[in-house]
C-alpha cells in the first residue's frame, strides 16, 4: 500500500498541470495539461530565449524583423473541483527584455531599420482549465492507482496589455492589446498506471487565438487583427520513473493585421519543431527543457529558435 508521502512524491512523475505557459515558439509545452491530485497547487519558473521576427507574444511575427528575447516567467496553479472533475485556475507573470532592429517599407524610398530594445514587465496571462472527459478529481492514492486513458479538457487563457509598451517604438515587449485564446487539450496516456515507467502520451491542442484592438501602434492611430488559428501537438515517453522525452509540434496559420483600416496583407503561415527533456530532481521538484525552431513559413510567418527551461514544485 502506498504512503501518501511515497504517493506525494511520485506525482512529480508528470509536470502537473502547468495549463499555461507563456505563448512562445512551441506553445503550451508538453505534459502542460496533465492530471494532477485534487487539492494541488503548482508553482512554476520559466527561462525563456527566443532568437527571431516576433515579440514574447509570437502573433506579433514581422517578416523584417530580427529580434532577441530573454525572459524570466512565475506561474502559480491551483486545482479545484467542478463536479466530480478536476479544473485549474492560473496566473503567469512575466518579466525581461526584448532588442532587435525592424525594417520599414517606405513609398517609393529606401527602406530605414530602426533598432531599439524594451524591457520591464510582460503581458501577464491568467485563465482557467476546464475537465471534461477523463480528469476525475482524486486523493493523492487513487490517482496513482488510477489507470490512465483518454481525456478532454476545455481552455480560456486571457492576455491583458500589461507589459512595457511605447507607441514611438517599433519594438516593444507587451503588444498593448487584449487577447483571448479558446482551445480543447486533449490526450491518451498509454500506461498500466500513472507511475508505469514506460508512459506513453498523445497529446493535442487545437486552438483560436483572438485580439483587441491595439489603439496607440508604432507610426498610426490604430491596428487590428485577424484570429489566429493553431494545432499543438506532443508524443513523449518515459525512459525511466525519472526521466521523459518527447517531441513538439506547432502549426498556426492566420493573424493578418489592419492598420488604420487598411489591410496588410500579411496572413501567417508557420510550422515549428522540437524536442523536450523532462527530469525529476526531487519528490516534489522537477525540471523540463524544450529547444525548436521553425522549419517551414510563408513570408509573413514566425521564424528562429528558442529554448525554454522550466522548473515545476508542487505542494
Amino acid at each position: 500500500m502506498l504512503t501518501h508521502a511515497r504517493a506525494v512524491g511520485a506525482l512529480i512523475l508528470l509536470p502537473a498541470l502547468l495549463a499555461a505557459a507563456p505563448a512562445l515558439a512551441i506553445g503550451d509545452g508538453a505534459r502542460a495539461y496533465m492530471l494532477v491530485p485534487k487539492g494541488s497547487h503548482v508553482l512554476s519558473a520559466y527561462g525563456i530565449f527566443l532568437d527571431g521576427n516576433s515579440s514574447l507574444d509570437p502573433a506579433t511575427a514581422a517578416s523584417n524583423a530580427n529580434i532577441s528575447i530573454d525572459v524570466a516567467a512565475l506561474q502559480y496553479t491551483h486545482s479545484i473541483t467542478t463536479g466530480k472533475t478536476q479544473s485549474g485556475l492560473f496566473v503567469v507573470m512575466p518579466v525581461g527584455r526584448v532588442n532587435g532592429s525592424v525594417d520599414i517599407e517606405r513609398p517609393l524610398r529606401p527602406p530605414v531599420t530602426l533598432t531599439g530594445s524594451s524591457s520591464g514587465l510582460g503581458d501577464i496571462q491568467f485563465g482557467a482549465v476546464f475537465g471534461v472527459v477523463g480528469s476525475p478529481s482524486l486523493a493523492p492514492r487513487d490517482y496513482i492507482a488510477m489507470k490512465p486513458g483518454a481525456a478532454l479538457g476545455a481552455l480560456v487563457k486571457v492576455t491583458a496589455p500589461t507589459g512595457a509598451y511605447t507607441s514611438d517604438k517599433a519594438i516593444n515587449l507587451g503588444a498593448n492589446r487584449w487577447a483571448v485564446q479558446v482551445g480543447a487539450p486533449m490526450g491518451y496516456i498509454i500506461g498500466q498506471s500513472m507511475l508505469d515507467p514506460a508512459l506513453m502520451t498523445f497529446e493535442l491542442l487545437p486552438s483560436i487565438t483572438v485580439f483587441g484592438t491595439n489603439s496607440d501602434p508604432f507610426n498610426a492611430d490604430r491596428q487590428t487583427q485577424k484570429p489566429i488559428f493553431r494545432v499543438e501537438g506532443h508524443i513523449t515517453r518515459n525512459l525511466n520513473r525519472a526521466l521523459w522525452v518527447g517531441v513538439d509540434t506547432v502549426i498556426s496559420t492566420g493573424g493578418s493585421t489592419s492598420t488604420d483600416g487598411v489591410s496588410n496583407a500579411n496572413s501567417q503561415s508557420s510550422w515549428e519543431l522540437g524536442g523536450t527533456v523532462g527530469l525529476n530532481l526531487s519528490k516534489s521538484m522537477s525540471v523540463k527543457a524544450t529547444y525548436g525552431g521553425v522549419i517551414a513559413r510563408n513570408s509573413n510567418g514566425l521564424d528562429g529558435d528558442g529554448f525554454r527551461i522550466v522548473g515545476t514544485m508542487l505542494f
